[in-house]
């Protein structure tokens, strides 16, 4: 218990004041036995998992992603005898807590490598595994507890009015880029601001923007100390993770466009 404890201490120091020691791998030593690189594999999924449910575990605690009328998954249907069991509800929102930092998890681990292969700095894929689990279960997940928050704190309401408002605008401008009056959906907004943030509202855009700064340098810095990457490199792997979502966003736009024409 006290060497868990000092490593979770350990490691949230790391991760506010020397997140260089956070996402490099230990010693940065190569090993060709396929053994032992399935070992260091299972160690850090082991490592996610326990920081997927220790991100998830107090969300769906606390009521989030609980919803009582909604329908099961229907793996969990198949389990649970009712829809309204505790049980299944509170393992059917811990999955879908659980589903987005997972899913941006895969997507980052991805585009960061091919980033790497093709600009040839790859030391491997486990060194890339190592600082994305790392870099995600810090500070994404941090990312997404914030906009949990903002959504059921009292008070907040104009802070997740502007940040849901700054998310479909910036979507709006990559549309312009693309292809000018593509709708995404939702209403472009008018304004940033609905209103006066509070003190409590301030606070939380102050520390989601400082997560994402975090987030993004963890993964320059992730490339740089564990790939031996150049700035470029470093730059390279940074701005593919800040294309996915874009990329995202224009393939679900045409794609939902070109569904109507074709209906």
């Amino acid at each position: 218990m006290g060497t868990y404890l000092g490593n979770a201490v350990r490691g949230i120091y790391y991760a506010i004041f020397r997140p260089s020691e956070l996402v490099s791998v230990p010693g940065r030593q190569d090993t060709r036995s396929i053994t032992t690189q399935l070992s260091q594999l299972r160690s850090l999924a082991v490592v996610y998992l326990v920081n997927l449910a220790l991100y998830a575990g107090p969300l769906t605690a606390a009521g989030i992603g609980i919803q009582s009328e909604r329908s099961l998954p229907p793996l969990l249907s198949g389990i649970f005898a009712s829809d309204s069991s505790q049980l299944a509800l509170f393992i059917a929102g811990f999955l879908q807590n659980s589903v987005y930092l997972f899913g941006v998890t895969v997507a980052t681990l991805i585009g960061i490598h091919l980033a790497l292969v093709v600009t040839f700095q790859s030391k491997g894929f486990l060194r890339t595994a190592y600082s994305i689990v790392y870099s995600t279960s810090a500070y994404l997940a941090g990312v997404f507890t914030i906009v949990w928050y903002l959504t059921t704190a009292p008070g907040a309401q104009n802070a997740r009015q502007f940040v849901v408002n700054v998310q479909v605008e910036g979507i709006y401008i990559v549309l312009d880029q693309v292809q000018p009056g593509l709708s995404y959906g939702i209403e472009r907004p008018t304004t940033l601001f609905s209103g006066e943030l509070s003190t409590t509202g301030e606070y939380a855009i102050v520390v989601l923007v400082t997560l994402m700064l975090y987030y993004f340098y963890s993964l320059y810095l992730g490339a740089r100390l564990n790939h031996d990457a150049g700035r470029f490199g470093g730059i390279v792997a940074v701005l593919v993770v800040a294309a996915l979502p874009i990329a995202y966003i224009v393939g679900s736009a045409i794609a939902a466009t070109t569904q109507g024409i074709l209906g």
